[in-house]
């Protein structure tokens, strides 16, 4: 019973992306052309592209070491902090004016001042007649 090529060739792709998986970034190139690496602050080193002196390997990009990776995220937080109060703001802005808020407020708070009694704010009292049909 021996192998057949078809399950040489599957555990040759399985170990290949085992391979793959295990491995850092690498990009190869030639280090007699220049600018055969894609990146910023990318050079060519031993058939490989690495990261320049004081640079270190962020996803694809070569960012500083000075750098601190979370500011990145801070630009994301503000913008979507902003992008939510904006929302909210203009939420509130449609419901008070569909609804006639201001007005409803101040016409209560009137009415606080000057003591007028509403027919509605009038509690009945319990010695009406109930109603009959």
């Amino acid at each position: 019973m021996g192998s057949t090529i078809i399950e040489i060739n599957l555990v040759a792709i399985f170990l290949n992306f085992i391979q793959c998986a295990l491995t850092e970034d690498i990009r190869p190139c030639n280090m007699t052309i220049l600018g055969q690496c894609p990146g910023k602050n990318e050079i060519c080193k031993q058939s490989k592209c690495e990261c320049d002196v004081g640079f270190l390997r962020y996803y694809d990009e070569c960012i500083s070491k000075v750098t601190d990776i979370s500011s990145r995220y801070d630009v994301t937080a503000a913008i979507i902090s902003i992008f939510t109060i904006a929302i909210v703001t203009v939420g509130l802005v449609v419901v008070i004016r569909k609804y006639n808020l201001i007005e409803y407020v101040r016409q209560k708070i009137e009415l606080r001042r000057t003591h007028n009694i509403m027919y509605e704010d009038v509690m009945i009292g319990h010695d009406d007649p109930p109603l009959s049909p």
